[in-house]
């Protein structure tokens, strides 16, 4: 970013704007990459079970904020009720996240390292040293 400013707030609302698009661009990026990290749990054999591929319909994105805070979160949709697992959609999530179920796992720990990645590369292409 290399614009020159004759006020205060000029400069202000610039870097708020840089700030939102930054967040905006490595939360959705980090939101496609949730997506491909679960797709790629059912690439594994299905076995002697059929899949619901409930996990790949959960990944959530929000994103908040205004003003001087923006920020982005992302999530799986644990409402989803396995009958008749008898345990909670959230821990069933954690077995596949751990190599527990038929698939791959470690996609959550995936997206986190994407996450980085994404942010850096966001916040690095407009606020460069």
């Amino acid at each position: 970013m290399s614009k020159t400013f004759d006020s205060w707030d000029k400069l202000k609302k610039s870097l708020q704007k840089e700030v939102r698009d930054a967040t905006e661009e490595a939360v959705e990026k980090s939101f496609q990459d949730l997506h491909e990290n679960v797709d790629n749990f059912y690439t594994a054999p299905e076995g002697r079970y059929h899949r619901t591929g409930q996990l790949a319909e959960s990944p959530e994105m929000r994103l908040y904020g205004s003003g001087d805070l923006y920020t982005g979160e992302l999530s799986l949709d644990t409402t989803y009720r396995y009958y008749p697992a008898g345990r909670p959609t959230d821990v069933i999530y954690g077995y596949a996240e751990d190599g527990g179920l038929l698939g791959n796992g470690g996609f959550w720990q995936r997206t986190q390292l994407n996450i980085e990645e994404n942010i850096n590369e966001a916040f690095g292409k407009r606020f460069q040293k």
